[in-house]
């Protein structure tokens, strides 16, 4: 599975500095769970997002 660059920059535009929930974002970019799963982990690594308690995350 692999994450196109539409879907990266349509939940990038969903981030920002004040964190959401990862369920919230599933709802509001209407991508499959899996997905945004896939992307924000990719963020994660690439050090671009920071995960919060409460399944939350926000960008850094």
């Amino acid at each position: 599975m692999d994450a196109g660059e539409g879907e990266r920059r349509s939940l990038i535009d969903l981030l920002g500095p004040t964190p959401v929930a990862v369920d919230e974002l599933v709802r509001q970019s209407g991508q499959d769970a899996a997905t945004v799963q896939l992307v924000l982990l990719e963020l994660e690594l690439a050090g671009r997002v920071e995960r919060h308690a409460g399944a939350k995350i926000s960008l850094m």
